[in-house]
């Protein structure tokens, strides 16, 4: 099983090829591959799918952003005129800026360099705050709908099964920040919701199973179910 995390997705080969070409000039172990369309499909969710990725060791993400940000370099003459980022006005250029995470890093430094022709320059210092300021609100654990806490607790008393997909799902879900590091998605009061839930679905699952087992499910729940 490869140790390597997805780093950045693309929409093709051109567009990776200045990350690429860094990762290779600076002997960066990575991995580069088509995304199976099944699989982005559900993971973009409606959203325009990315067909390639690159994947790199989560130890590496921290420099390999540094290295991006410092040895990427544009000439906005060599564009397209009609590339969108053109037709993005200031405010939604330091959008760019202030949520680098959401935008590809090739993306980024155009933004930049366009800023730069508009006399907005951002110092090494400035991208660096903005950068630790994003990780930290990244970081912070999703308090998660109680529509899902709620569900888990009905699936855990009418079967259990989906219960413990529920619960562990509450429990286990992570998230890798773009500095590489993984934490937990969800917060501390939701993963303990999920602990009772699939406690008690593994209780709820194991009792259902018996009883089916035992031939007295039947006998158990039809009286339930009629009254």
């Amino acid at each position: 099983m490869s140790q390597y995390t997805t780093y950045d997705k693309f929409f093709n080969t051109e567009e990776a090829a200045p990350i690429l070409a860094i990762l290779k000039q600076h002997a960066i172990p990575f991995e580069f591959s088509a995304i199976p369309k099944t699989v982005d499909a559900v993971i973009a969710g409606g959203q325009p799918s990315y067909l390639y990725e690159v994947k790199i060791s989560p130890t590496q993400f921290e420099p390999v952003n540094r290295l991006l940000r410092d040895k990427i370099k544009v000439n906005l003459d060599e564009l397209d005129p009609d590339y969108y980022l053109f037709s993005f006005d200031d405010f939604e250029l330091v959008e760019i800026i202030n949520n680098p995470d959401e935008w590809g890093r090739l993306d980024f430094v155009i933004a930049r360099k366009i800023l730069e022709t508009r006399d907005i320059v951002y110092t090494t210092e400035e991208l660096d705050v903005i950068w630790n300021k994003k990780i930290e609100a990244l970081a912070r654990p999703e308090s998660e709908e109680k529509g899902w806490v709620y569900a888990g607790y009905f699936f855990a008393f009418t079967g259990g099964f989906f219960g413990v997909l529920i619960g562990l799902v509450l429990l286990q879900s992570t998230k890798t920040l773009p500095d590489g590091r993984k934490v937990y998605t969800y917060d501390e009061a939701t993963r303990k919701q999920a602990k009772t839930i699939l406690f008690l679905s593994l209780i709820v699952f194991a009792v259902c199973l018996t009883l089916k087992l035992t031939g007295k499910f039947d006998l158990f729940f039809l009286p339930v179910i009629n009254t």
